[in-house]
Formats: C-alpha cells, sequence, structure tokens
C-alpha cells in the first residue's frame, strides 16, 4: 500500500439527522465553530459511521456511508454527511493497522486518492460553515485535485489552511513524506504542535514530556491536538510520529524522549500500535520511511479504539 499526502488524519465530530426537520439544520455538526470542543447532534448514521471506525468495522463502515449517501440524496444541504461519506474514501481497512501493529507484511490496496470522493467533498464544502469541518473538507478535496493537476487545488488548500490550520499542517506532513523530504516533515510536524502548544518548542526532544503532560490535560489550543471522542488515540499517534520524524532525521535521543513520552498519556496502554512502540524502544524495529509514512497516514492509527 502506498502512502500519500491525501491520506488524512480525519479527526471530526458527529452530524445531523437522517430525516432532519426543516429547522434542525443548526443543531448539525459543521454549523458552528467546534474547534476546541465538538458542537451538533449527530444523526443515528452518522453515530453508525464513528462507531464503525472506532472499532475498525470495514463492513460496519461500508453500511453506515451507504446510509448516508442515501441521506445526502434526501437533503443534499447536508454538508457534514456528505463530509464524512468523503473521508471514509481516504480510509485504509483495519487490516493495515493490524500489520502495523504485529509486524507483518502490508496488505496491498485500501485508501487513497480516490477520485470518487470530490463530488461528496464539494457538495460538502459548499454546505459547511464550521472552520473544523472547513479545514478538513477542504484539505481532502484540495489532495484530490491537487493530485490530479487541478489548478484550483492550491486555492482550495489556501483556504482550508485559513480554517484549520492544524489539520492542514499534518497534510503537509504527509505530502512530505510522499516526497521522501523527511527534514521538511520533521518542521511540518514542529508548525504543528507549535500551533497546538500556541509557543515554540526546543528541538531537541527536552520538551517532548511538558508537551505530553498537557496533551494528557487537555490544555491545547485546538481538538486536534490530542485525543478524543472520534480520535481515540491521537496524542500516542501524534507523538509516535513526530518521534519517528526525529529518527529519520539522525536524531535519536529526541527520537527516544518522544517515544518515552506516549507513556504518560491516558489511552497509551489501549493504543493498537503500542507492540510497534515496543519494539521502538526495544531496538527490534527502527523506523524506517515507509512504515513511518504508513502510520501517518494510516487513519487507524488515531482513530481506532481498539483491535
Amino acid at each position: 500500500m502506498r502512502a500519500s499526502f491525501a491520506f488524512v488524519l480525519v479527526v471530526a465530530g458527529c452530524g445531523s439527522s437522517s430525516s432532519p426537520e426543516p429547522d434542525a439544520a443548526s443543531l448539525r455538526p459543521g454549523v458552528e465553530d467546534s474547534s476546541e470542543v465538538y458542537k451538533g447532534t449527530p444523526s443515528a448514521n452518522e453515530t453508525a459511521f464513528w462507531t464503525a471506525v472506532r472499532d475498525a468495522d470495514d463492513a460496519g463502515r461500508a453500511a453506515a456511508v451507504a446510509q448516508l449517501q442515501a441521506d445526502v440524496t434526501a437533503d443534499p444541504s447536508n454538508g457534514y454527511s456528505d463530509f464524512l461519506i468523503g473521508a471514509s474514501h481516504f480510509m485504509p481497512p483495519r487490516a493495515l493497522l493490524a500489520a502495523l501493529a504485529a509486524g507483518q507484511p502490508i496488505p496491498p490496496g485500501g485508501g487513497g486518492p480516490d477520485p470518487a470522493a470530490a463530488p461528496f467533498l464539494a457538495n460538502g464544502l459548499a454546505h459547511l460553515t464550521d472552520p473544523f469541518y472547513l479545514g478538513f473538507d477542504g484539505g481532502l478535496l484540495a489532495s484530490l485535485q491537487l493530485a490530479s493537476g487541478d489548478p484550483a487545488g492550491a486555492q482550495t488548500m489556501q483556504t482550508a489552511i485559513a480554517n484549520n490550520h492544524a489539520a492542514t499542517s499534518f497534510i503537509a506532513v504527509l505530502f512530505d513524506l510522499q516526497m521522501q523530504n523527511t527534514a521538511k516533515a520533521l518542521d511540518d510536524m514542529y508548525a504543528l504542535f507549535e500551533f497546538c502548544n500556541g509557543a515554540p518548542l526546543a528541538r531537541d526532544g527536552s520538551a517532548a514530556a511538558a508537551y505530553a503532560a498537557k496533551m494528557a490535560a487537555g490544555s491545547l489550543r485546538h481538538r486536534e491536538c490530542y485525543s478524543g471522542f472520534f480520535a481515540p488515540h491521537g496524542s500516542p499517534g501524534e507523538l509516535f510520529i513526530m518521534a519517528d520524524l526525529h529518527a529519520l532525521n539522525g536524531q535519536p535521543a529526541a527520537a527516544t524522549a518522544y517515544y518515552n513520552a506516549i507513556a504518560s498519556a491516558p489511552d497509551a496502554g489501549a493504543w493498537p500500535l503500542a507492540p510497534l512502540l515496543s519494539r521502538r524502544l526495544a531496538g527490534t524495529q527502527a523506523a524506517d520511511l515507509g512504515t513511518t509514512s504508513l502510520v501517518a497516514s494510516g487513519c487507524g492509527t488515531c482513530h481506532t479504539s481498539s483491535l
């Protein structure tokens, strides 16, 4: 399976009813700014979608997406459901996360820049008003546009960055890894962490423990910056990627500091990639560009509760 900047960690809230009342639109996620706390009332089908994502239930997610497609056919103004449908096209199957955890060969297929997502993302972008989702939806759509050579992609991405800097910073990391530019990926990962922190961070690993403590306390500035319901292992995932990037850039002490910092995350013990972390710390599976790219681009790294 190839890594791509179009694989985006899709951290999101829950959305509207499947048969919304005419006055229910204001209750939907995707309407009010939810950058700090989730806002909105989910429909049964949107709830089913996120339950399947958290459970790494590929069949359940496919069934939920089919229901959401019927919902947006009935109500094209439901931008949040459109966003979920589009985002699902970027989510690799459970088998990827299981293989990474077990240190087994990566199965082929799943995830990537699927053009079939574009109409749903475009419709979502036309109806969303929450900057949190405008940034994610726009980032995903821009990745498809850029991959196809569409000149509109640059402007779509710039608008997405203005709406959700956290999400689009991570998109930059994924693009850097696709380009095999690990130095730029590390710089962009620090851009994300420093945005979350609200202040610069030392780049020698000495800030790792304090930053992880802020993650655990939920005291960073955006809900993309640490674990939450929709990304139950966001904190370990982000810290691990930072550690791997230091390792890939020949900075083993900083890498070890970030690997060790993961232990302070309340959800660290249940993290599906805890076995991979153990192998990193034991020196039995060193970071390599391919694995790091898959950890970063595989949505299950942060969004799957357990395997």
